[in-house]
């Protein structure tokens, strides 16, 4: 990450740490559908994040991941700002794709490039391997497309990939869909980056299959 950047993030984090100590944060809890625990000094919260689980202390705000893997700025902000945007909303609409949600249609080709683009890149003439990424990450397998799944980005959080094969007369396409209340849980900056940080798994896990398959 770049200085820079480093720096933007950094202040977000902040503030957002900052929001969260002023909540009731047992309500703040119990609206994002997380289970936690009264502790000495404070609460912990255990966060359920695509395959792995987030256990965040407040208000010393340490995050610990269950496969013992660092949790980004990134991630930390989009944990943070969930739990302070819930709103308790049930899901369980129709699910509508991303360009669908009030007030992103003019971000769709940004969304496009960072989310879409490098998934149909890698897996748009590749369907199982695509398929078997989304359930080795605990996806749930649907029936859209040539292949699909819906991942548990966070407990009121799905996302559904869709892929459609590419063959000699059609190229691949790749499309995501969602809540109607994800809008409730999450600011709209931050579906993009949720979405993104989901692709980059779902490339990492095919990319660790494939090597499996080669170590075979």
């Amino acid at each position: 990450m770049v200085p820079a950047k480093q720096k933007v993030y950094k202040k977000v984090y902040d503030l957002a740490c900052a929001d969260l100590r002023r909540k009731d944060q047992e309500e703040r809890l119990i609206a994002a559908g997380l289970t936690y625990a009264k502790a000495e000094t404070g609460l912990l919260a255990d966060i359920p994040y695509f395959d792995e689980i987030i256990s965040l202390a407040i208000p010393d705000f340490t995050f610990k991941s269950s496969k013992g893997v660092n949790v980004t700025l990134v991630a930390k902000i989009v944990l943070l700002h969930y739990i302070l945007k819930a709103s308790g909303a049930p899901l369980g609409g129709e699910k509508i794709p991303y360009e669908d949600i009030q007030g992103l249609r003019h971000y769709y080709p940004v969304f496009e490039r960072r989310v879409l683009k490098p998934l149909q890149s890698a897996f748009g003439y590749n369907r199982q391997i695509f398929i078997d990424a989304g359930l080795s990450l605990g996806g749930q397998k649907e029936e859209y497309g040539d292949g699909s799944f819906t991942l548990q980005a966070l407990p009121r959080v799905p996302i559904t990939f869709i892929l459609w094969e590419g063959d000699e007369e059609f190229p691949p396409s790749l499309r995501t869909l969602f809540d109607p209340s994800i809008t409730c849980y999450l600011p709209l900056e931050d579906i993009v980056v949720i979405s993104k940080l989901a692709s980059t798994r779902i490339l990492k896990e095919a990319r660790l299959l494939s090597m499996d398959e080669v170590m075979e």
